[in-house]
């Protein structure tokens, strides 16, 4: 089977890490060439490097927007050319590419679901969110939602049957957020105190994951915590607003920017937030499992999939951040629990997140919907 994975490009994106790490498991099972095709190229962030390690091919159209007809032809010819079985879509623009092939070729297209909505603040951001959701309902043959709570506001939302729609986990290589016994050695290399209480917060600096919410939550916090340190990863179009929201609180935020060491810096800190206001399964807290990380983070799509309220992180309201003050401060003050915490969230993340499970059941899917079941 010749499967054509799409990719907007190579953003570092929950689904685009994703898809890097699902790639060898994959390429590795039987009978199964994956080809990753992107629209263009200027998405592209050290991600890209990753992936060339896996040796999949790729092919980019070059799309220079949305309605590009010559992007649109070069696309239709590609699946020709490369004779491709079945289309896997990954996001919103991949989403409309494949429902052109359901409508223009005989090739299958299978959706993959990663968000609860799409943003539709803005008239384009709207039009857009009604073309996505008019391809999943008439171009595409399959849905992969990544969480059940997904499937479900999915199927309400695009008016796509259950019976069309499947929940597949995101998985994880856990081997690469082993790092709990090189905390001290990666703390020192970092320059953060041996002792020093740290909570990270690893999201792309746009609207909806809630930085408004924890720079709230920062006075009380401080309280609680004296000397607390929250770190920022990520990058996005809300940089320079975000930094000037957070300009009174530089003695304990700091944005570190976008970086590829993410396994590290969660193995060296002691909590992880995400108070977002919408999310599907959100990568990041099967990462901080991984990590033996406790977590704090808000009830929206998959979260509870992951998060055991009370046993492996905390899990609060979208928008309190009393709550999320208040739950940083219990984690934080309490090393034992924190650490049973991470351990039962590392035991869950081993049965429930495998890469190898996720690869098996994507390409099981996507044999059975080639095959016109």
């Amino acid at each position: 089977m010749r499967l054509m994975i799409m990719l907007s490009g190579f953003a570092m994106g929950g689904a685009e890490r994703n898809i890097v790490s699902l790639l060898p498991y994959i390429r590795d099972l039987e009978g199964v060439t994956p080809i990753i095709g992107t629209l263009n190229t200027w998405r592209d962030s050290p991600l890209v490097e990753t992936f060339e390690e896996t040796g999949v091919r790729r092919i980019d159209l070059n799309a220079r927007k949305l309605i590009d007809p010559p992007a649109w032809r070069r696309f239709l010819r590609m699946l020709r050319e490369e004779q491709i079985d079945v289309i896997s879509t990954q996001d919103q623009y991949t989403n409309m590419f494949g429902a052109l092939a359901h409508w223009r070729s005989d090739v299958p297209v299978v959706m993959t679901r990663h968000v609860m909505v799409e943003p539709d603040e803005t008239y384009r951001e709207a039009i857009k969110a009604k073309l996505m959701l008019r391809a999943a309902r008439l171009g595409a043959d399959h849905v992969i939602a990544v969480s059940e709570a997904v499937r479900q506001h999915f199927s309400k939302q695009a008016g796509v049957p259950l019976s069309r729609i499947d929940t597949i986990y995101n998985g994880l290589d856990v081997s690469r957020f082993e790092t709990w016994g090189k905390r001290a050695e990666i703390r020192a290399k970092l320059g953060w105190g041996a002792d020093e209480k740290i909570a990270i917060m690893v999201a792309v600096l746009r609207r909806g994951k809630g930085h408004e919410v924890l720079f709230d939550a920062v006075p009380a916090l401080r309280d609680s915590i004296p000397g607390v340190k929250i770190k920022l990863v990520g990058d996005g179009e809300l940089n320079e607003t975000l930094r000037a929201q957070a300009s009174e609180l530089t003695d304990c935020v700091e944005f570190m920017g976008q970086r590829t060491d993410v396994p590290d810096l969660l193995g060296a800190s002691d909590l992880l937030l995400l108070p977002s206001w919408t999310e599907a399964l959100p990568t990041v807290l099967i990462e901080a499992g991984a990590a033996r990380l406790p977590v704090v983070a808000t009830d929206v799509g998959g979260t509870r999939e992951i998060v055991a309220d009370g046993e492996t992180g905390f899990v609060i309201e979208p928008g309190d951040s009393q709550a999320l003050a208040d739950r940083m401060g219990r984690v934080l003050s309490n090393e034992a629990r924190a650490r049973d915490m991470g351990e039962k969230a590392h035991a869950h993340v081993l049965k429930t997140f495998s890469l190898q499970r996720q690869a098996e059941e994507t390409v099981a899917l996507m044999d059975r919907v080639r095959r016109g079941g």
